[in-house]
């Protein structure tokens, strides 16, 4: 199979052949982020590509959508006998990261209050999950993405973007692996990592219920870590409502935990090889199946974080960060053998 090339198109406008590209894109992120760059020769004295404030801009990957973004930052570095274009990008949803904002809602579900505040910024949206409703939602001249992680997180839900720029609100899959990857086959190399300084002693989760007058504290430990390290959070009113600073305070510890170890995967190609025999981009929010013998690691992992990079330098490369799918649901991780868990499907990366 043809490796397929990057390209920008817009306006009817089709740029391919970069020497530098970048697309990373997270489920702890409302927007994907891009960077492209590429140097020609001659003098670049105008803006040769067209792109503007309000440009909408697809990034594809042969009939793959990518991402769909607005430039960030443009630069031309020009001397007598060439010049470099580099774009910075972002997805639809970087307008409620951006932004501050004043919006006071109440009695609605918290899909509907995701809908609402995304057609305000002309964000797409789907609502892929049963919400409750949140009893109140008020921002002050905040910015839109803190606001709807927060309250996203309480309900142990995922706010991503999609390849079309906008955003989805969905639970963390369940579904089977898309690949099989393993080290020495289809792994360049990985990196275990175990971030201790995610993890501390004691969460306090302070609050006020509104409705009866009074102060409100939950707290749980963590019984890993010997010293004293507390974590006090004020609870905002939209995500302590969402099943009491109890199950809060239970929620940080054990969505902490998990994530404190995750591993770091490099395979080469922007693609895997499904089941069906088709080429398709990796995602987020999908399961691998990951196997390295040396670290005695043979289990289901969920893709959190995907960075896809080219360099005229190197090959295409795919880096996809894993952890456990607990460390997105907040659930205590249960012991259990290595080796097993969802069964996977054979795949290969490309």
């Amino acid at each position: 199979m043809d490796e397929a090339i990057a390209e920008l198109r817009f306006n009817g406008q089709r740029y391919g052949f970069w020497q530098h590209v970048d697309i990373r894109t997270s489920v702890d992120d409302l927007c994907a982020s891009v960077e492209l760059a590429i140097t020609r020769p001659g003098d670049g004295s105008s803006n040769p590509l067209g792109l503007d404030a309000n440009t909408v801009a697809e990034v594809m990957m042969g009939s793959d959508l990518l991402t769909t973004v607005r430039p960030d930052v443009l630069r031309r570095l020009v001397d007598k006998t060439s010049h470099r274009i580099s774009i910075q990008a972002r997805s639809l949803g970087r307008e409620l990261v951006d932004c501050q904002y004043s919006k006071t809602m109440s009695g609605l579900k918290l899909g509907d209050i995701v809908k609402r505040l995304c057609e305000t910024f002309k964000v797409p949206v789907i609502i892929d999950a049963e919400t409750t409703v949140v009893p109140s939602f008020s921002m002050q001249c905040e910015v839109p993405a803190n606001a709807l992680i927060n309250a996203v997180r309480a309900a142990n839900l995922l706010l991503y973007p999609l390849p079309s720029g906008g955003l989805i609100l969905t639970q963390p899959t369940a579904a089977a692996p898309v690949a099989t990857l393993q080290y020495g086959v289809n792994i360049a190399r990985y990196e275990v990592v175990d971030e201790f300084k995610l993890r501390f002693s004691d969460y306090v989760i302070k609050s006020f219920d509104y409705s009866s007058d009074h102060s409100l504290k939950g707290s749980i430990k963590d019984a890993g870590i010997h010293f004293f390290r507390p974590m006090h959070i004020v609870a905002d009113r939209y995500s302590s409502s969402i099943g009491g600073v109890e199950r809060r305070a239970t929620l940080e510890r054990n969505r902490r935990l998990a994530r404190a170890h995750r591993i770091d995967l490099e395979v080469p190609g922007w693609r895997y090889l499904d089941s069906d025999g088709l080429y398709k981009p990796w995602a987020i929010n999908t399961q691998v199946r990951v196997i390295i013998p040396e670290e005695d690691i043979n289990d289901v992992f969920l893709v959190g974080e995907l960075r896809r990079s080219y360099d005229d330098k190197g090959a295409d490369m795919a880096h996809l960060q894993v952890m456990r799918r607990d460390a997105f649901m907040g659930e205590e991780k249960k012991k259990t053998k290595r080796g097993t868990g969802v069964k996977g499907v054979k795949g290969t990366s490309k």
